[in-house]
Parts: structure tokens; sequence; C-alpha cells
């Protein structure tokens, strides 16, 4: 089932946001490598967060579409539960294969650009990641097709864009960037924030994806 799911992952057009990623990595690393200021914790986070998204956007978006295009869906529905174990492993791998990507990613810099603990850094980015990349997932199986849950995901992510700049400081804001402290704000309250920021990006990601699991559940909405 590992490998069945990975083959469908590296299909299509996931080979162009995987080097998408890559490239937009490697360009603003060498930028920073070669700046004569030293980047900044959360200069790199936000750097990490857009190739994060990239990698996760493309089979969370277009995967449920997918299996309708390749008549796989009709397979997986004609076997009680056995859709669940399968875009469930799918999931888990998409975001596994995201860390372990991230992890390289994290690795480079603390050792080219600035040094950091690039463990935690890198499961600090999981967290949105995991957010918006469940949050597509749901809406696919609303949706049911990947230009328009693509459409809807921009839309969303230009709005929480927007809402960041006025919630930089709040918990509720997706973007939060644990590595950037207010200088109005004392460390232990922004440590105390941004684990309430966590703690709510995570039961979101959870609620969405307990939603997109039901919302497979309809067959006559994907047959």
């Amino acid at each position: 089932m590992i490998v069945y799911n990975l083959r469908i992952i590296f299909a299509n057009k996931f080979i162009w946001f995987l080097a998408g990623s890559i490239g937009f990595y490697l360009g603003l690393s060498v930028i920073y490598v070669f700046s004569n200021d030293v980047s900044k914790m959360g200069d790199l986070y936000g750097v990490f967060l857009f190739s994060g998204l990239l990698l996760v956007f493309y089979p969370s978006v277009f995967g449920v579409q997918n299996d309708q295009d390749a008549r796989t869906i009709e397979i997986l529905f004609g076997i009680p539960n056995y859709r669940y174990k399968v875009w469930l492993v799918r999931i888990v791998l998409i975001f596994a294969i995201a860390f372990l990507i991230m992890l390289v990613f994290t690795f480079l810099s603390s050792v080219l650009i600035v040094k950091f603990r690039f463990v935690n850094m890198t499961a600090q980015v999981m967290f949105p990641v995991l957010f918006l990349g469940l949050m597509s997932f749901m809406l696919s199986t609303i949706v049911r097709n990947g230009n328009g849950t693509a459409v809807l995901m921009i839309i969303f992510g230009l709005f929480f864009m927007i809402l960041s700049d006025n919630l930089h400081k709040s918990q509720w804001n997706i973007f939060l960037n644990p590595y950037e402290l207010p200088w109005d704000v004392n460390d232990t309250t922004w440590a105390i924030i941004a684990l309430k920021n966590r703690i709510i990006l995570v039961t979101g990601s959870i609620i969405f994806l307990l939603a997109a699991l039901y919302n497979l559940q309809k067959r006559e909405k994907f047959m």
C-alpha cells in the first residue's frame, strides 16, 4: 500500500512543485549566504514555510481528482472501508515526505547560514503546513475538482496573509512566526502565545482530517 501511494504522490505534476520548492529554497539561501547581514531566524522560517507549502500543495489538492481521473476511486469505493486506509496512508506519507525534505533544508541552512536547532525549526514549520495541507484535502473532498480547490486555497491563503498583519501577536494567526518576537511582548508571554497557536493548528488539522474522511463516505458524489 505504501509503494502504491508513493507512486500516486510522485506522479503527474508533483515533480514541478517539488522542483519549485527546492528552487525557491536554494535561490533565497544563496542570497542569504552571500549577504553581508546574517539572516534572522524569522526570515528563514518564512522561507521554510513557503517551501513546505509547495511540497504538500499538489498531492493534497489534486489527490481525489487524480483518483477520479484514473478510475481508481471506483475500485476504492468497491472495497468496504478500504478507501479510508488508502487515503489515510497517503496523507501520512505526504507529510512524512514533506517533513524529511524540510529536515534537509533546515539542516543545510543551520550549517551554511546561521546555527540553530534544525529539528525544532522543522517541527515548528510543519504545524501550519499540516493545517493548510489538511484543509486543502478536506476542501478537495467537497469541491471534487483540483483546480477549484486550488483557487479556493489561494483565496484563503491571501485572506489569512492579510489578517496576519493585524493578528501578528495573536494565537489565532495561522502564519504566526514563533521566532519573530514582537518588541512589546516578553519572552514568556510570547512562548505561551506560540504554544496556544500550535494547539489550535493541531486541533484544526484533526478536524479537517476527520471531516475529509467523513465526506469520503458519500459515494454518490464521487462516482
